[in-house]
């Protein structure tokens, strides 16, 4: 009886500090997550007017078999974002032609994305714990003039699907089947500066991120997305206007550059509408979203 026990508490006690030194690596990555928390603290929500040329050219694609003279009116389309990390896209007409409903749902795939919640989004915080228990981390330091660089190096053992666990599906880094996620944090300005993305199949993509600094710290303006061979070169540029104190993104600009697809998308925000209460059928349709 006494051996099965010491070899019970043997094994504990080498599972145990590995337990622990993954959950302290992983460390690194939240505190990017409670420094993101500070950022802009007074606002809650914001609601605003969009408006792009893709509104026009996606309701000729959509209604080129009406008549002519039939020319239907553009919907007014509104992105309401909140802190929680929600966001609803959805047309100010109550009543709306097929046409517009799927207007509306090709515009919510290039809206998903908020400059606070792209990198490690703070609801998914325990799900990120979760994939770090079956992944070898290392973390290792570096100074670059003057300024201490952490990176973390998590690897998978099987490729592993991430499901928005460390960044948003917006942004066009992949999800499925990845082997490797390395960051490089930032620690005078606690941001992820850089991030390499690699997956089972091969593909290795890295992100790099230019921030603008904003009452509580630092906040994503620019994603510059490469692959080693230059076939991908994806630009995601947010510019900001302030309203009412804070920095509200004034337009995004999306460049994709990749062999199956290519595509330039400019989206402009007005009207903006701060920390409003959202009307009742608004919320009922934010709670099912």
């Amino acid at each position: 009886m006494l051996k099965p026990s010491l070899f019970a508490l043997l094994c504990l006690a080498f599972a145990l500090p590995a337990s622990l030194m993954a959950a302290s690596n992983m460390e690194v990555l939240e505190s990017v997550v409670a420094a993101n928390a500070q950022l802009q603290p007074g606002l809650q929500n914001y609601l605003a007017i969009v408006e792009t040329p893709r509104i026009q050219e996606l309701v000729n694609r959509l209604t080129n078999a009406l008549p002519a003279d039939d020319t239907p009116p553009l919907p007014v389309i509104n992105r309401f974002w909140q802190r929680n990390g929600s966001i609803l896209v959805f047309a100010e007409e109550t009543q709306l032609p097929p046409y517009a409903e799927q207007l509306v749902k090709l515009l919510s795939d290039s809206l998903a994305i908020e400059p606070l919640d792209m990198l490690l989004p703070a609801e998914r915080a325990a799900q990120r714990r979760d994939l770090a228990k079956s992944a070898s981390i290392v973390r290792s330091e570096v100074v670059l003039a003057d300024n201490l660089i952490k990176r973390l190096e998590i690897s998978f053992q099987n490729p592993t699907d991430l499901d928005g666990a460390f960044y948003v599906e917006g942004i066009h880094l992949p999800q499925e089947q990845i082997s490797e996620l390395v960051f490089d944090i930032d620690t005078r300005t606690n941001t992820v500066s850089e991030l390499l993305v690699a997956s089972g199949s091969g593909l290795r993509l890295t992100a790099e991120i230019r921030y603008l600094a904003v009452p509580g710290g630092y906040i994503p303006e620019r994603i510059k997305i490469t692959s080693p061979d230059g076939t991908i070169d994806d630009l995601f540029e947010i510019e900001f206007t302030e309203i009412e104190s804070y920095l509200l993104p004034a337009s995004m600009l999306r460049v994709i550059r990749r062999p199956e697809l290519e595509e330039n998308l400019e989206i402009f925000f007005k009207d903006h509408q701060v920390n409003q209460q959202l009307p009742e059928h608004l919320q009922k349709r934010l709670k099912d979203h």
